[in-house]
């Protein structure tokens, strides 16, 4: 949506000046003119990382086919069965700090195979309709669009693209913008439940370092 709006010269209203991106940081656009020799030797993923993010997608992906075209019975079945499969193969991305999460808020597993949904949209679009991936990368220009990135460091694997990641923290060490990126200690892929917080603290204060100040827009909005 973000790189739509900055590509499509009809787009006028609406345009987000900030984002904010929690645990899962994509690939830098196509079009990046930044230098780039220095990353070349970054591998986005690891082999391994690859494999774990196809078993824990595939999972969510096929549970929720199996919930939403056969019954709601089955897709619990096909998700535990899976479960213990990736598992098993020790290709668990998430970390006993997410497991207690999820335990403590005694989520149906029902709720958290419909949550899955995005999954499957994502194997839809690789599989038939390319195109509407096109535009799935970070904002061609982090000045007008600076980027905050937060990931807790409580698993398994991380779920960001290291030369994103490597590109963010030099736009925040050498003040090219105002992107930034914060490390969550004590807290997975959820961190905005289990580190409440420190989430809200960063976001507060990354919007605030913006134009307009964020309780402002909140009264603005609200009257």
């Amino acid at each position: 949506f973000v790189n739509r709006t900055i590509e499509e010269k009809y787009f006028f209203e609406h345009k987000p000046d900030r984002i904010v991106l929690l645990d899962v940081l994509i690939a830098l656009h196509r079009k990046f003119d930044r230098p780039k020799e220095q990353y070349n030797n970054i591998a986005p993923y690891t082999n391994r990382e690859n494999l774990v993010y196809l078993a824990y997608r595939g999972r969510n992906a096929y549970s929720f086919v199996t919930m939403r075209y056969i019954s709601e019975i089955a897709g619990v079945i096909a998700y535990w069965f899976l479960t213990c499969l990736v598992r098993m193969l020790r290709l668990e991305p998430l970390f006993y700090i997410d497991e207690e999460m999820l335990a403590r808020r005694q989520m149906s597993t029902n709720h958290l195979v419909y949550m899955a949904y995005p999954y499957y949209y994502l194997f839809h679009a690789l599989m038939y309709d390319k195109r509407a991936m096109a535009h799935a990368s970070l904002p061609l220009d982090l000045v007008r669009m600076p980027i905050l990135y937060i990931y807790g460091t409580e698993k398994n694997v991380m779920f960001h693209d290291r030369r994103s990641l490597a590109i963010l923290e030099r736009e925040e060490m050498e003040g090219r913008s105002d992107c930034r990126v914060v490390k969550v200690d004590g807290a997975g892929h959820w961190m905005y439940c289990q580190r409440p917080e420190v989430c809200e603290q960063e976001i507060r204060k990354f919007l605030r370092s913006g134009k307009h100040d964020l309780d402002d827009e909140v009264v603005h909005e609200g009257g």
